[in-house]
């Protein structure tokens, strides 16, 4: 994620309006995936994308990144109807990764994110805009983002990148048939998130959503438990974990600060936003402790 300082340059006005002519007169569903290590310009690009097709189709916004996803909150990825002129519209879908960083949880990254493609395909949405994770560079991550790519097969795959870094990642794909790789240069216009700021941004998140959280006893008896369970204890001692409330598709309903587990019980007590305690099919565990000021 990074903030612009100036208006974009003329070239790259062009190029990013001639992608998204390209994009609107394509047939059929158009799937749009943006890759790209952080601070490269992804979701600003990705917001101007939505914003110019969301007046001519439905358009979903994928957020793939549980560190700083828009929509939020962290340790989620995420689905968002765009509507014109590339307003957020109706409730989020959101998948629980279960930490804020795809390392060492890429399964449930490349897990949730083929399912929030799903869910969008069935919702009828026209046109699927993806905004990666900057986990791109290192071997394995570029080994996740070509699995990834590979899964979904997008009818164009946007390349944001600083001489040729991706082009390791890119070319797994040259020649494809239904894959058009669009490469564009990173506005020097940028200043770049730091970790400071990226750590404000995510206790922010975390803030706005537990805003107005009570705590609610969860009963863990005929639901499935997944993710990182905690090792059967005492109880209390898992206090500050974050876990999920998950629906039959296996989304989440609603994120939890847990309180306290007993796993011989059957017995959870979480910290939690209000939700529909009836249609909660299981319960997944993340890796991640949260408390005010962390």
């Amino acid at each position: 994620m990074y903030l612009m300082d100036e208006p974009l340059s003329a070239s790259m006005e062009r190029a990013w309006e001639e992608l998204a002519s390209v994009v609107r007169d394509a047939p059929g569903e158009r799937l749009v995936y943006v890759v790209g290590a952080g601070n490269r310009g992804k979701t600003t690009f990705c917001r101007s994308l939505t914003r110019s097709l969301s007046s001519v189709a439905r358009v979903a916004y994928i957020d793939c990144d549980p560190g700083q996803s828009s929509i939020g909150p962290p340790t989620t990825i995420g689905m968002q109807e765009m509507k014109g002129p590339g307003e957020p519209g109706g409730e989020p879908t959101r998948y629980f990764v279960g930490s804020t960083s795809p390392r060492g949880h890429l399964l449930p990254c490349l897990s949730g994110t083929r399912k929030l493609v799903e869910k969008a395909r069935k919702l009828g949405f026209e046109v699927l805009v993806l905004d990666s994770s900057g986990f791109v560079l290192p071997e394995a991550a570029r080994e996740f983002q070509f699995h990834v790519i590979d899964l979904l097969q997008p009818g164009f795959l946007v390349a944001f990148q600083r001489e040729n870094e991706m082009e390791g990642l890119l070319a797994g794909f040259a020649g494809h048939p239904g894959i058009s790789i669009r490469r564009m240069p990173v506005s020097s216009e940028v200043r770049a998130r730091g970790m400071t700021q990226r750590r404000e941004y995510r206790q922010r998140m975390f803030g706005d959503y537990f805003k107005g959280s009570r705590l609610q006893e969860v009963s863990m008896e005929g639901r499935g438990i997944h993710g990182a369970v905690p090792a059967p204890g005492g109880y209390d001692v898992h206090d500050g974990l974050l876990a999920a409330a998950c629906d039959r598709e296996g989304f989440a309903l609603s994120l939890g600060i847990v309180k306290s587990c007993d796993l011989r019980l059957k017995a959870l007590s979480v910290l939690a936003p209000p939700f529909d305690h009836e249609a909660a099919v299981s319960i997944r565990f993340g890796s991640l402790s949260y408390g005010p000021g962390e």
